[in-house]
């Protein structure tokens, strides 16, 4: 049993198991639902699942997020055979699995786009499809059992089409290209393994695969850029607005304490992939020398933790010399904290 559970699954009482429960959602599984539902689906709610402009997210992130209560309730039972090694992985399963289920019916075209290409990267033997650390990754065969490229890079993957279509399969048209060599050129043009979804969506675009429009799936219009930040219970119309709210969120996050503060910081990533120093300094918040001064450490420091943001649990409990266990203890007292103090923010009661 993942090492995670123990305290949830050996608390002494209710109020203390409900408190570790709580834990478990907003740490460890929510995150990876929202990411599920970002990359596969376009999809974004906020830490507490809501989005006011796509009720389709709200309610397939409560199914799922119900489903893991249900599931973490039945291991409490004596006679329970479930045993979950890796939660995070589980969790990212029952996430996909849901979205797989709303593609199928929604989104028929690109279900068959990515069942094509499945079974070509599976029957093709330059080509390969692996999992590793929950995560069904695609390429070259040589490349098998690599880790995939940086996140970052796969959100410039669909950035840069417009630069793949001008310098590979120049003049011709690319519908009528076999899909061997669309793929086999743009995994050459990456140069490193790429998420099985995030190429259904790179060759989807490609290739120009659409299904009838459906509401709120793929929801990039002006409204949904509203709730963007992510991890926290902040909504923006507008430049200025968002400025407002993100002043208010540095407000918040300096009455931390330094360990939560950082923790925050550090692994902070929003729908683009931006960590918070950038999103800050483009917003204009903060300047980078009292950036550097309201955390301490020096402007060389500061420039070498921005080289590394976001960071995963592992690199910042390695940053911080502590245990992931006690990385997660602050984040979630962070969030709590910071949920707390910003809803008066968000327009919401």
């Amino acid at each position: 049993m993942d090492q995670l559970l123990l305290p949830y699954l050996q608390a002494p009482n209710e109020s203390e198991r409900q408190q570790h429960l709580d834990e478990l959602l907003l740490v460890h599984a929510g995150p990876v639902v929202r990411q599920a539902l970002r990359r596969r689906l376009g999809f974004y709610v906020d830490q507490r699942g809501i989005n006011p402009h796509n009720q389709d997210a709200e309610d397939l992130y409560q199914e799922i997020m119900a489903k893991i209560v249900q599931t973490l309730h039945d291991l409490r039972n004596p006679s329970a055979t479930t045993d979950i090694q890796n939660l995070k992985q589980y969790v990212s399963r029952i996430a996909s699995n849901a979205c797989n289920d709303i593609l199928r019916t929604k989104s028929p075209a690109r279900a068959r786009l990515k069942n094509n290409l499945r079974f070509l990267l599976t029957h093709h033997r330059d080509f390969a499809v692996w999992k590793m650390e929950g995560e069904t990754l695609s390429g070259f065969a040589v490349w098998r059992d690599t880790s995939k490229s940086s996140q970052k890079e796969l959100f410039d993957i669909e950035d840069r089409l417009p630069s793949f279509r001008s310098t590979r399969l120049r003049g011709e048209n690319i519908k009528q290209v076999p899909l061997t060599k669309v793929v086999a050129e743009l995994f050459q043009w990456v140069g490193g393994p790429i998420d099985l979804d995030v190429l259904v969506n790179v060759i989807a675009t490609l290739i120009d695969v659409k299904d009838h429009p459906v509401e709120s799936l793929d929801d990039h219009t002006a409204a949904f850029t509203e709730t963007r930040i992510a991890d926290s219970t902040l909504h923006s119309s507008s430049r200025l607005e968002e400025q407002g709210l993100l002043r208010s969120l540095w407000k918040a996050l300096r009455e931390l304490s330094t360990e939560q503060r950082d923790v925050f910081c550090f692994g902070f990533e929003d729908q683009a992939g931006r960590d918070l120093f950038t999103v800050l300094l483009e917003a204009e918040v903060v300047s980078f020398e009292s950036l550097a001064k309201e955390l301490g450490r020096s402007t060389k420091e500061i420039v070498g933790l921005w080289s590394k943001m976001p960071m995963d649990d592992e690199a910042i409990a390695d940053e911080m010399k502590t245990s992931r266990a006690q990385v997660y203890k602050w984040r979630f007292r962070a969030l709590e904290r910071l949920r707390r103090g910003l809803l008066p923010f968000s327009g919401r009661e």
